[in-house]
């Protein structure tokens, strides 16, 4: 028997988006309702990289799995 792989799938059963559909709706949230959503790993400057995963584990609470630091 052959077992077909599974896609992962979202809460409500579609694919999840691809980097082009994320960065779409960063500028959406950001343009329409004032949302900023950015990648700490496209900051360049250490400092202000720093300065940006500070606040967000301040809101937030730090991140788990892949990728979670430099």
């Amino acid at each position: 028997m052959m077992l077909r792989q599974r896609r992962p799938r979202g809460a409500d059963g579609m694919p999840p988006p691809d980097a082009k559909a994320l960065e779409d709706m960063a500028r959406r949230a950001w343009r329409e309702r004032g949302i900023v959503i950015l990648w700490p790993e496209r900051i360049r400057d250490d400092w202000d990289r720093q300065h940006l995963l500070n606040l967000a584990n301040s809101f937030y609470g730090p991140r788990h799995g892949a990728g979670s630091g430099r």
